[in-house]
């Protein structure tokens, strides 16, 4: 009788080799380093298509919070606005080619833009909105139209 491998078939399984597939194949096409091709996901730091900033958003009582971590850019190369219920950050780093006779072997800087959208929950007192940024990080307020309705109800369990 001869040894067979056993092939776990549950879907968890099979959508993460999918997800491998789908990275290599989408590396292999989108990178130009063979990092991304071996298996580095084009979505991670290191990834080809890492180009949107990460976000932190943050409930408070009366108000949200999002920031935004967009180092490397100036403030009118980003544009946020608020509409309908969604938050969108967008903008476009551009690559400065200046060469002064060096010698790269390797650039890491990433270049391209970016969009991000949320949605948010409560209605949002739209004049009062104010973004601010500093050192890299993008702060936007938003503060709640109604926040003292808001209440949470709990819920009995049988």
């Amino acid at each position: 009788m001869a040894l067979t491998l056993w092939k776990d078939k549950s879907p968890a399984h099979m959508l993460d080799n999918l997800k491998g597939q789908l990275d290599k194949w989408f590396g292999e096409y989108f990178s130009k380093n063979k990092d991304v091709a071996q298996g580095e996901s084009i979505f991670s730091e290191k990834g080809s298509l890492m180009r949107f900033p990460v976000v932190d958003i943050q409930e408070q009582k009366d108000k949200y919070i999002v920031q935004a971590e967009i180092p490397g850019m100036k403030k009118d190369e980003i544009e946020v606005e608020y509409r309908d219920g969604y938050l969108t950050i967008l903008g476009e780093k551009k690559f400065e080619h200046e060469e002064k006779k060096k010698d790269f072997h390797r650039i890491e800087r990433s270049y391209g833009s970016f969009h991000r959208t949320f949605e948010i929950p409560e209605e949002i007192n739209e004049e009062e909105v104010k973004g601010e940024y500093k050192n890299g990080v993008l702060s936007i307020t938003l503060p709640m139209k109604n926040p003292e309705k808001r209440r949470v109800k709990k819920i009995e369990i049988e």
